[in-house]
């Protein structure tokens, strides 16, 4: 689980993840993991709560190239991310858009 893509979670699988997530052991288990809160999210779910992430090919990562992704397939879409690395934005290619006006504006 990214948060530059998004993730969804159930009500239910909420209320599995309080005893091991709530009252600061949310912050425990990332600083334990030395992963970020979004990663140390998918660690809860999959490895403490031991129930499955389904894959959502409709939301996009910053760690995939988001110029790969087709426009007509925008409106299909749930979400989007963006980075810069070293002199290049990873952002959607968006037809008529100038990106060296505000790169990361969609």
């Amino acid at each position: 689980a990214t948060g530059g893509a998004g993730f969804c979670i159930s009500r239910s699988l909420a209320l599995k993840m309080l005893p091991v997530a709530s009252g600061g052991k949310f912050i425990s288990i990332c600083e334990g993991i030395r992963l970020p809160d979004d990663v140390s999210m998918g660690f809860i779910i999959e490895h403490m709560v031991k129930k499955n992430l389904t894959l959502v090919p409709e939301f996009h990562s910053h760690l995939e190239q988001m110029k790969l992704l087709i426009p007509e397939t925008f409106r299909n879409q749930i979400s989007f991310s963006y980075a810069k690395a070293k002199d290049e934005w990873n952002v959607v290619n968006v037809p008529g858009f100038d990106t060296r006006y505000d790169p990361t504006r969609f």
